[in-house]
This record gives structure tokens, sequence and C-alpha cells, in this order.
């Protein structure tokens, strides 16, 4: 079994490699277009000092903030998440482990199958780290539906509008993600899920507040 040490080294290589890949191909990009650092902060709303880490590798973006800079630019977010998805294909892979990740708190993402050109449907594979329901940390929120199956160990599901709901592996739900939810494992192991959802327009309250 792998000590807490090392799963927070693998942590820490796995954020690296990601911000490390969507900096690069922001300065990719500035230099194709011929973009300074302001003119891309204008567009994005994100300041011209954390772009310049951002490229740097001295900092991160949460998946909200991704999902800003791509919108700020015209380009569909797999366009910052796999540069290679701007070539037209019919199916997407990603080995197990090898998708652009991004930490929370109470989650960490990994983003699936972005080799398909323009897509706006996100897929995700995530890790609950949350064992309890914190009712101070605020809501997560974004437009759209999304769809949640358990892959292994038991979640709990809480909402703004229905009493908390435990799921199992293989169990499945669809909701509206308009309405506030927080994932919670249940037991000792970190449950993981499979998410799908709408990257159009996709602002997470909870990761603009920055939790």
């Amino acid at each position: 079994m792998a000590s807490s040490d090392n799963k927070g080294k693998t942590t820490k290589a796995a954020a690296t490699l990601s911000v490390n890949m969507i900096g690069q191909r922001l300065r990719q990009l500035r230099k194709e277009h011929d973009w300074t650092l302001v003119e891309v902060a204008r567009l994005t709303g994100i300041s011209a000092g954390t772009l310049s880490k951002l490229e740097r590798g001295k900092t991160d973006l949460n998946f909200t903030s991704v999902n800003k800079l791509a919108n700020g630019l015209g380009l569909p977010v797999t366009d910052l998440t796999n540069p290679r998805s701007s070539f037209q294909g019919r199916r997407a892979i990603t080995i197990g482990g090898q998708g652009v990740k991004f930490d929370a708190p109470d989650m960490m993402y990994e983003v699936l199958c972005t080799d398909v050109s323009n897509h706006q449907q996100g897929y995700l594979k995530a890790v609950v780290r949350a064992h309890h329901f914190d009712p101070k940390l605020p809501w997560h929120r974004h437009n759209g539906q999304e769809f949640l199956c358990v892959l292994s160990g038991k979640l709990q599901l809480h909402t703004e509008l229905y009493e908390p709901v435990e799921l199992k592996t293989g169990d499945s739900i669809l909701f509206d993600s308009s309405m506030g939810h927080h994932y919670v494992s249940l037991g000792k192991k970190d449950a993981e899920i499979l998410i799908s959802m709408s990257l159009q327009g996709y602002q997470n309250v909870a990761d603009a507040l920055g939790v």
C-alpha cells in the first residue's frame, strides 16, 4: 500500500504536469496570434500576473478558470487540456491516470477523452476526498445537468432540495446541477465517481469562491 507521503507526491506531480500543459499551450497560442499577456487578461478576465505565473508553471487554475480562459479566447476547453483536439476525430481514448488533473479541497478531477474537436460535453473521473458534510462550505453549482455514476466505494450526495442520497458502486443519478450539491465519501475509502456534464459556459460557483 502506498504511503500518504507518496500519494501526496503523486498528486503534486500530476498537478504540476497539468499546469505545465495548459501554461505551455497558452504561450503557444499567444505566439501564434501575437497576443500580449495584457490582451489575454482583457479577453478572459484573468489577471496578467496569474497568466504569467501559469505559463512559468508557478501557479495552476481550477476547472472553472480553465473554462473561463478558453471561452475568453474563443476556443473549446479541450484545446487547452489537449492541443491535439484541434484535429477532427471520431474517437477519444484516455489511458488510466493520464488525463489532465485538477485539485480541489474536496475533490480531485481527471478530465477524460478530450481528443474530439470542439466538443462541449465534459467527462471526468473524480476522487471524493471529503468524508463529512460541511454546511459552512458553499454549494457546488453550475448550469446544465450532471450525470454521476459511482465507480468504487460509497457516496453520499447532498443537494439543496432533497434529502441526502446514498449511492454504492454501480449506482448512478442525473440531476439539475444548478441546484447546489456536495459529494461526501462514506466509509474509510475515498469514493471514485464518473461525471458527465456540459462545459458550455461552465462556471462552478464553489470554484469561483475559491473553495
